[in-house]
């Protein structure tokens, strides 16, 4: 028995995983803002944010990327939806 193409499953979770990552980045970058104020003047802001967000969870996986690369391997066509 085949399996039931997964590409509608896959644009579902994109769709919803983009809103999440927007609102995640949104606090990621609220708190690394707040910690430049008390870092040396000079502290890259995306160095601070490896630091402090990516270093400790281990991971810096954009799983909104890699699932677009996962439906283009599919479909041998891009995510036809928003792009960010």
């Amino acid at each position: 028995m085949a399996r039931p193409n997964p590409v509608g499953r896959l644009d579902n979770i994109i769709e919803q995983l983009e809103v999440l990552h927007a609102d995640a980045q949104q606090i990621f970058n609220a708190h690394v803002d707040a910690l430049l104020v008390r870092q040396p003047s000079g502290t890259a802001f995306g160095v601070l944010k490896y630091r402090e967000i990516a270093v400790p969870a281990e991971s810096a996986l954009n799983y909104v990327a890699a699932l677009k690369m996962l439906r283009e391997k599919f479909t041998g066509e891009p995510y036809p939806g928003k792009s960010k």
